[in-house]
């Protein structure tokens, strides 16, 4: 089957976007005094960690490639650097301040509490009341996840039928991790009944988001179990997942971008990724804040229905998976943008 060319397009320049990253020391710097001055927090790992936080510097390098600003992004690897670089970043009057997740909340919060003339962007996590110098952004990610669970499950059938199992490797077990792997399950949970079919799912918490070598030996426990098609949602110990999702031949679901894009090596193994579109936030807050139009005080949803979630291609399974299915799948999401099919999330 022919790709669309534009299609091929957007992979190519994605491509070149990572690619320079990865060459980039972990304190990215452009300085212009003249210029709005903007900030950017990576959660725990780097920004060349092909998922989450690299998701996020494309953002911004994205929103510099339409208008100018200054700006700087600093890596994190412990909550204590979280709080360092947020300091940092006020210190030297920056004035929008981006973190990630929520690793991060706790110190974005107290900054925000402590300097409420500095503008903060925080994603991935929402507080009940937000502040007016706080942009908070949430990820309805059980609606790409749910559609995910049923593809899984639907290949899990084609390589075993008899005893059909698939599994997740997860990051540390607390909500925003849950909210993957509840609606994953719940995914297959509909294909069975949709189709009468009994595909077991099983999973593991891990308890790091930066430990491949954990990742590598979580997937291996579970392949060895029996599961055909393995979700990794842990960051850069998924990664490690995947790279062992490869070496036993077996099939995998990426998380946060297309990892079939930012992990070329996994690429052939990957049915779809599972994506927070931390790019397209990221450019579309910087340029609402350029433009006089920040939503201090308010939480932006991103869903299926506008982007902020997706599925990612099939890429290389795409002549494999049938049109039927292919159909059932776009129901399936269209029953979870209009209500008529709930994702299990929240609980």
């Amino acid at each position: 089957m022919n790709e669309n060319p534009f299609h091929a397009v957007k992979i190519l320049a994605l491509t070149l976007i990572i690619l320079s990253i990865s060459l980039l020391p972990s304190c990215l710097k452009v300085e212009n005094p003249t210029l709005m001055k903007i900030g950017l927090v990576g959660g725990p790992g780097s920004f060349n960690d092909r998922g989450f936080n690299q998701q996020a510097l494309v953002g911004i390098l994205l929103a510099a490639s339409t208008i100018p600003f200054d700006w700087e992004a600093r890596e994190s690897e412990s909550s204590a650097q979280i709080d360092s670089n947020i300091r940092y970043f006020v210190r030297n009057n920056f004035d929008l301040v981006i973190t990630l997740g929520y690793d991060a909340a706790e110190a974005t919060m107290n900054a925000v509490t402590t300097h409420p003339s500095v503008k903060f962007l925080l994603l991935d996590y929402t507080f009940p009341v937000v502040p007016k110098n706080l942009v908070c952004v949430n990820y309805q990610v059980d609606q790409a996840s749910f559609p995910c669970g049923f593809l899984a499950a639907w290949w899990a059938t084609q390589k075993n039928a008899v005893n059909p199992k698939i599994a997740y490797v997860a990051g540390p077990n607390f909500s925003e991790i849950q909210q993957f792997t509840v609606s994953y399950t719940k995914g297959v949970e509909y294909f069975n009944t949709q189709y009468n079919k009994s595909v077991q799912v099983s999973g593991v918490n891990a308890t790091a988001f930066n430990d491949t070598v954990q990742g590598a030996r979580l997937a291996d426990s579970l392949i060895n179990q029996g599961a055909d098609v393995v979700f990794a949602c842990a960051g850069k110990t998924g990664n490690g997942a995947l790279y062992k999702v490869k070496e036993r031949a077996k099939y995998g679901i990426g998380v946060d971008v297309d990892q079939y894009i930012s992990i070329p090596d996994v690429g052939p193994y990957l049915l779809t990724s599972c994506m927070k579109r931390l790019d397209r936030t990221i450019k579309a807050e910087v340029l609402n804040f350029y433009y006089g139009q920040y939503h201090g005080g308010q939480i932006i949803h991103c869903t299926l229905e506008n982007q902020g979630v997706e599925m990612a291609p099939y890429h290389d399974y795409d002549p494999f998976i049938p049109s039927d299915i292919k159909t059932a799948i776009d129901a399936v999401k269209t029953g979870i943008m209009n209500g008529t099919i709930p994702t299990g999330w929240p609980q």
